[in-house]
């Protein structure tokens, strides 16, 4: 216990704000190394300080692929800290820091299983993966590295911090640039002449939040949001010849962004408007992240459920997430089963943010179960 605590506060203790895991990534390597594994070092094109690192432990035998993944980047400190938010503060049974519940928990959880199989390695066939990505909370530029790089697995656990439930859905996401055009004169004299297009951005704001969406019996519903919007010139008096609106787009399975630019672009020809608006998606370096669920009756799902009730005494119910994690990527783009579960905490992405160390320790005995189980 002494021994698994140091190791969590080690991890918080080291500065790992996205775009700057490097240190943390080869503490970790180091770590693997102690225990005789061999840590791989990817890195996303020249981001030379966002480093991410992961490790197989082979049992010499033929069986499947366990992958255990977690990031290791947080968002900034912020403001309003009671706390050094790199020195781990223990207030009764909680551990308060940036990085105590997201998720420097999990990646201690993940590093324990690890360490236990390397020394029991008669307890498992196939193979256990590890992976500790970088950039998570920002483009997840590590784990599409890792699958540009050909990860495989039968399974996977994502060490997020959720440990009163189990996800096993999330919706997907995209962001569409909405561009409305008008014409541009003197505003004195307007309205008789030239056309505003801030308010025809406006109205038409206003008819896309109304715009169905699909539904899904456990993910809801998709949704829509105009999350941006900005036109106009405040230092000239010119009616606005161009409106610019961000819209957030969050769907279920059976959406794709194909079916949501038909909803816009069919909207738009029902108000006679479509020569003056355009549609596309923003730009992304990466793919934007599909929607998923697998089913509630999967081995990863009910040996898991059965794990957590031996070791914390409690059901898990299985659970659906309205927005995107790197799961999406391992249950979409490589097609790998993904169980989202962790240990937990409060205050997520805010100032005090902390975690639960009990919740690190349930979690490791969890998963030495759940891999055992499953490759075997």
């Amino acid at each position: 216990m002494e021994k698994m605590e140091k190791l969590y506060h080690d991890l918080i203790r080291i500065n790992s704000v996205s775009g700057n895991e490097k240190e943390i990534a080869y503490f970790i390597g180091q770590k693997l190394e102690e225990m005789g594994l061999e840590p791989h070092y990817s890195q996303y094109k020249d981001m030379e300080n966002s480093i991410t690192v992961s490790t197989r432990l082979d049992s010499g035998r033929s069986g499947k692929k366990m992958l255990l993944i977690g990031h290791t980047d947080t968002v900034a400190f912020g403001e309003g800290w009671d706390t050094d938010p790199l020195e781990p503060t223990i207030v009764g049974d909680r551990t308060y820091a940036r990085g105590a519940m997201d998720m420097k928990g999990g990646i201690t959880a993940i590093l324990e299983t690890m360490e236990y199989f390397v020394n029991h390695k008669d307890e498992f066939d196939g193979e256990i993966i590890a992976a500790f990505v970088a950039d998570e909370e920002v483009l997840s530029r590590g784990t599409y590295q890792l699958a540009a790089e050909g990860l495989e697995a039968d399974f996977a656990i994502m060490a997020e911090c959720r440990f009163d439930n189990v996800a096993i859905g999330f919706r997907g996401r995209y962001s569409i640039d909405v561009s409305v055009f008008g014409k541009a004169i003197h505003s004195q004299y307007y309205p008789d002449q030239g056309d505003n297009a801030i308010i025809r951005a406006g109205m038409l704001a206003a008819e896309i939040e109304k715009l169905p969406t699909l539904t899904h019996p456990n993910l809801k519903h998709g949704t829509w949001c105009v999350r941006h919007i900005q036109g106009g010139n405040p230092n000239a008096l010119v009616v606005p010849e161009r409106c610019d609106m961000l819209v957030e787009r969050f769907v279920v399975p059976g959406e794709t962004y194909e079916t949501c630019e038909k909803q816009l672009k069919d909207l738009v020809v029902s108000l006679g408007i479509e020569d003056k608006v355009q549609i596309k998606l923003r730009p992304r370096e990466l793919p934007y992240m599909e929607s998923f669920s697998i089913p509630a009756d999967l081995d990863i799902v009910t040996v898991l459920q059965k794990n957590y009730k031996d070791v914390v005494e409690k059901d898990l119910p299985a659970s659906y997430d309205l927005s995107v994690c790197d799961s999406n990527i391992l249950a979409v783009t490589l097609d790998i089963p993904t169980v989202t579960f962790g240990p937990s905490g409060g205050n997520m992405h805010g100032a005090n943010e902390y975690g639960y160390f009990d919740q690190v320790v349930a979690c490791k005995e969890i998963y030495i179960r759940t891999v055992r189980d499953m490759l075997r």
